[in-house]
């Protein structure tokens, strides 16, 4: 016989085992999370009147579907159309543009995916009315006619519906981005926060309706971004090619030579005041010789000025002029070469522009499909 205690004290650990399991089990990896660079849109559960399993079927299939597909990100609901027109007292079919804003109210969406299932419209067949409701917009319709023996949402071929349903329903919710890059590899960066790889030097990239802010990071070389607006329903073409750096460096070569050129016009400049230092000295040393010598000539007798009687006198003479004129030529030799090399040395050269600016894309004419609309866009610079 249990008793008690320990029945509740092993029901109390089997309730922690699962809680803990269901806490620590991995989480659903999203292709993308609610963001400026999302649309959230909410899937309401369909309504049938006959054939309640594959509206519960194609629910599935389109919400899985919705947190799959690029562009989308699917605002968690519970409640069913049904539900809410039934709390509402709303016809179904048609149902009011008064009552689809007071679901959306409800719900808090401002975009949401309604719909009905109905047999028809041949025996074995069912057909999919689905709705996009958005707040400020028209409806959208799409309708699918399919084989009723579609219950599993897994299933390939319903799985293909709902995704043939989401890209008719994206042509008048979302904007399409086409990168082209020089380079085959590197990632696509939207907004700072998405990533997408480039294939081959191309991407794909479903987006918001509005500004949003493209970079391309290169296996080799700096990032290239740029902004661009999309539409919705229309394809924008941005063309990113790797951003040259080749000018900082040649900046640098030619500062290290100013920088070689001016030492070395400052050595120079140091020789050639050594020179002029030491004729400087010579000439005054010749200066006193020469007043010694015209001492010496005065004693004679008679008395004789140096310059006319001593050679001495004259050679002491010419030394002292010759050493005068070396002083002042490396002198003046010194003071430019020093002057030029401080310049050279110190000084900073003409900064150019650091990087060049990316091509801009050509201007070009792209032809466009959504749903039974059709048109040229034409995308490029101007």
């Amino acid at each position: 016989m249990v008793r008690p205690g320990s029945a509740f004290l092993g029901l109390l650990l089997s309730t922690f085992f699962l809680g803990f399991l269901f806490l620590a089990r991995p989480g659903l990896a999203y292709a993308d999370q609610p963001g400026a660079h999302t649309v959230p849109v909410a899937v309401l559960a369909f309504d049938s009147e006959d054939v309640e399993e594959q509206a519960d079927a194609i629910t599935t299939a389109l919400r899985s579907r919705i947190r799959a597909a690029q562009g989308w990100s699917l605002v968690e609901t519970t409640q069913s159309l049904g539900m809410l027109t039934a709390a509402m007292k709303c016809s179904p079919r048609p149902l009011p543009v008064e009552c689809q804003q007071r679901i959306a109210e409800q719900i808090k969406a401002e975009r949401y995916i309604w719909g009905f299932v109905s047999k028809g419209p041949t025996l074995g067949q069912v057909t999919s009315e689905v709705h996009l409701f958005q707040r400020n917009k028209p409806d959208t319709v799409v309708r699918e006619s399919y084989t009723d023996n579609l219950k599993d949402p897994n299933d390939d071929a319903l799985r293909k519906i709902a995704m043939r349903v989401v890209e008719r329903l994206a042509g008048t919710a979302v904007g399409v981005v086409l990168v082209r890059a020089t380079e085959s590899s590197g990632d696509v960066i939207i907004d700072g926060q998405k990533r997408v790889p480039l294939e081959k030097g191309f991407a794909r990239v479903e987006l918001a309706p509005g500004s949003h802010s493209v970079e391309v990071t290169f296996a080799s070389g700096p990032p290239s971004k740029r902004n661009v607006i999309v539409a919705a329903g229309r394809e924008t073409a941005v063309e990113l090619v790797p951003v040259k750096v080749s000018e900082p460096e040649a900046s640098g070569g030619k500062a290290n030579t100013r920088k070689v050129i001016g030492g070395v016009a400052m050595g120079v400049g140091a020789v050639l005041g050594g020179v002029a230092v030491y004729s400087l000295v010579n000439y005054f040393d010749f200066q006193s010789q020469g007043a010694e010598a015209a001492t010496r000539a005065e004693k004679t007798d008679p008395p004789t000025p140096c310059r006319l009687r001593s050679q001495e006198c004259a050679r002491i003479d010419k030394s002292s002029k010759t050493a005068s004129a070396l002083a002042i030529g490396f002198g003046s030799g010194a003071a430019l070469a020093l002057g030029f090399g401080v310049y050279m040395f110190f000084s900073e050269p003409s900064k150019a522009p650091a990087v060049s600016t990316p091509p801009r894309a050509k201007t070009r004419v792209v032809p466009m499909a959504s749903g039974d609309a059709g048109g040229f866009l034409v995308v490029g610079s101007f």
